[in-house]
């Protein structure tokens, strides 16, 4: 069983929970591995929520989320709708310059609404 991502239902449509709050570094990397064993076993674009509260964000883990996104590419799974939590302003300014199909939410229960609309919108 995963130690950082699982699978949880909000209002009937499953999303992919990816748990990073409070990581240092070497946690956050594992957590990144994991998500992509995840997504990697997906052949849908899955509803992704990911909660970056109080975690170490460095170069090393910006490059590892950025090999996931490539691998995930390259296996042709699609990449969104995705929601983050827990970034800082100048964070989120910063990453909404390079993040497609992502929206920033204050809140876990914010984000999942977020995702809820999305998927319905897909349908």
């Amino acid at each position: 069983m995963a130690k950082y991502v699982q699978w949880t239902t909000h209002k009937g449509k499953s999303i992919l929970f990816v748990n990073c709050a409070g990581l240092k570094e070497a946690e956050y990397l594992k957590a990144l591995q994991e998500f992509q064993q995840a997504m990697l076993q997906e052949r849908s674009a899955p509803l992704v929520l990911i909660d970056l509260t109080r975690t170490q964000i460095t170069t090393a883990t910006m490059n590892r989320a950025k090999e996931l996104t490539s691998a995930a590419q390259a296996a042709g799974v699609p990449f969104g709708p995705n929601a983050v939590v827990g970034m800082s302003k100048v964070m989120k300014s910063v990453a909404t310059l390079s993040a497609r199909q992502t929206h920033f939410a204050d809140t876990v229960e914010e984000g999942k609404e977020w995702l809820v609309l999305q998927d319905e919108k897909r349908s």
